[in-house]
């Protein structure tokens, strides 16, 4: 069968591909549960597409990479013969012997971060800050479907799920200049993928015909009968010392044609089309599009959001509070990092996320699910602090399948009256006269006693956060926080972990015991000493409870 990723309304899903090229949602017979993600059908093992449903309607919506790996692709280079002679002869292979032999004796292995994997469709940044040689490389990828480890070659296809198509695209002056490969290959977009992910059954891997265009014009044509290493023998290679997961992708290697191989060399430039095809595979098709900007804000449907990236491993997703940033879960990232990956972003009119118009704990679900869409993530475990816990916990009332957890530090619900008036109070006042008309008077009010004696530096810090928000971002959000409902905590059957400290004033341990009694699955952690600022109130601590839960199956 034919798999692609398409982002709908109501999140990613994945579909099957019918003759005429339309997707199709598919659904497993026998749950009825939806299909998201390759993952699923992988894991299902040799029969899984037989207990698949596959709907009559087509399927609109954005294109999405058909598979995200949870670790690096590993890519093998040179490993077309002519292509070897072409790196050889082009000045920029920092890895040739001495004695000039371009074809390698063993396989040469690197790898990109999963994080370059982008659609096809999607624009590919060209960097134009750092390089000047930007070149394209058409490649077969591997999909593993069962575990690989110390695997034969005459064993080895027995492990491969199926096959998409890769644009290695790469620096050729970073590749040089670094005497190795990674950072060259490894820039944010080099990894286009897709568009499709087809079983095994339907491919020929031995005699593949492969083919690059730039603009048209084809560049590489060559069949994967000309490869150095086959399949099984990379396979066999990679499985002697590493184990290979299912779901783990390997890009094959890319035939002579490349921009380095003419003289003058061709580089990619703004507003070229390169186009990667083979036989039942598909096209993948990408846009060298304008150089992204360098704030690291990410387009989450209408918004542009301040995003910062840690580690790899299942999916964290860090959301702060009214007046919060990314930088309130500073002391926690690099222990999470050490087994997820790890995703922080500053709420729009927030931190450095533009303020573009009014917001609401709505908006922001909206925002998040766009977020989690555009980076490929199809479901993450949720921290959230203080206001963004009516983020995060309407986001899983609204999207149960895209939540795998929920930690919830200073939980807070739909304000009564009086609350709602004095929030809606602070709102005018920092309109009207900045945010230092209101800053220390929260520190005072929301830092424990033992904080604002015995820590300066969390003082200093949330006091600092707050001088730092954008007014009218601030008093938009105070206004959404007075409009907000809350969702239904009873319906919402992830595992819980309540957060709070016997300070909190906005999150008393009153509140937290009751939520503590909706919840279906929660525990609730008091830190003594602790006010509403948690995470950087009692760092260590908060990051060990979050550690503890996060890595417990």
């Amino acid at each position: 069968m034919r798999f692609a990723r398409i982002q709908g309304s109501d999140g990613a899903r994945l579909c099957a591909v019918d003759e005429e090229g339309a997707a199709r949602a598919i659904s497993f017979a026998d749950t009825g549960e939806q299909v998201r993600d390759l993952q699923s059908v992988i894991a299902g093992g040799p029969n899984a597409s037989e207990r698949l449903t596959v709907a009559n309607t087509a399927e609109c919506g954005k294109l999405l990479a058909p598979i995200v790996p949870h670790r690096n692709v590993f890519c093998v280079g040179r490993n077309y013969s002519e292509h070897a002679a072409e790196f050889a002869k082009s000045g920029f292979d920092a890895t040739g012997s001495a004695d000039g032999q371009h074809v390698p004796d063993h396989p040469v292995v690197f790898t990109k971060p999963a994080a370059t994997v982008i659609a096809s469709g999607d624009a590919i940044d060209p960097h134009t800050d750092i390089t000047s040689a930007l070149d394209y490389e058409g490649e077969i990828g591997v999909i593993i479907g069962k575990r690989a480890s110390k695997v034969s070659k005459a064993d080895a296809l027995d492990h491969v799920w199926g096959y998409t198509l890769i644009n290695d695209m790469t620096a050729r002056d970073l590749q040089r200049d670094h005497k190795q490969w990674f950072i060259g290959k490894s820039l944010d977009t080099f990894c286009p993928l897709g568009p499709w992910a087809v079983s095994a059954d339907e491919v020929d891997i031995t005699d593949l015909q492969l083919q690059t265009h730039v603009n048209g014009e084809q560049r590489q044509n060559a069949s994967t009968a000309q490869l150095i290493f086959d399949v099984p023998t990379i396979i066999e290679t990679l499985s002697a010392g590493i184990t290979l997961e299912p779901g783990d992708v390997i890009a094959t290697g890319t035939p002579v044609g490349v921009g380095i191989g003419f003289d003058p060399p061709q580089y990619l430039k703004v507003g070229d089309e390169v186009t990667v095809s083979a036989t039942g595979l598909g096209v993948l098709r990408n846009v060298i599009g304008e150089p992204a900007d360098r704030d690291h804000l990410t387009r989450a449907g209408a918004h542009r959001l301040f995003t910062e990236h840690s580690g790899e491993g299942p999916v964290a997703v860090l959301i702060h509070g009214l007046g919060g940033a990314t930088t309130i879960y500073e002391p926690q990232v690099k222990a999470l990092a050490e087994t997820h990956r790890v995703l922080r972003y500053d709420l729009s009119g927030h931190g450095r996320s533009p303020f573009t118009g009014p917001n609401s704990i709505d908006g922001w679900v909206r925002e998040l699910l766009a977020l989690l869409d555009a980076e490929g993530i199809d479901q993450a475990a949720l921290v959230a602090h203080s206001m963004g816990t009516l983020v995060a916990t309407t986001f899983a009332e609204r999207h149960p399948a895209r939540v795998s957890k929920l930690a919830l530090l200073g939980a807070v619900r739909q304000q009564p009256d009086q609350a709602k008036t004095a929030t809606r109070a602070r709102a005018r006042t920092v309109r009207a006269d900045g945010m230092s008309a209101v800053a220390d008077t929260i520190v005072a009010a929301a830092l424990s006693e033992k904080t604002k004696s015995d820590r300066p530096l969390s003082v200093a810090a949330v006091r600092e956060l707050l001088l730092g928000q954008n007014p009218d971002g601030y008093a938009s959000a105070c206004e959404a926080l007075a409009a907000a409902v809350e969702p239904d905590f009873a319906s919402i059957n992830a595992p819980v972990l309540l957060i709070t400290g016997d300070e909190d004033k906005v999150s008393p341990v009153a509140t937290n015991d009751n939520l503590l009694s909706i919840y279906p699955h929660a525990q609730l952690q008091v830190l003594e000493g602790v006010g509403h600022w948690h995470s950087l109130e009692d760092p260590d601590a908060v990051t060990r409870l979050l550690t503890e839960f996060l890595t417990k199956p």
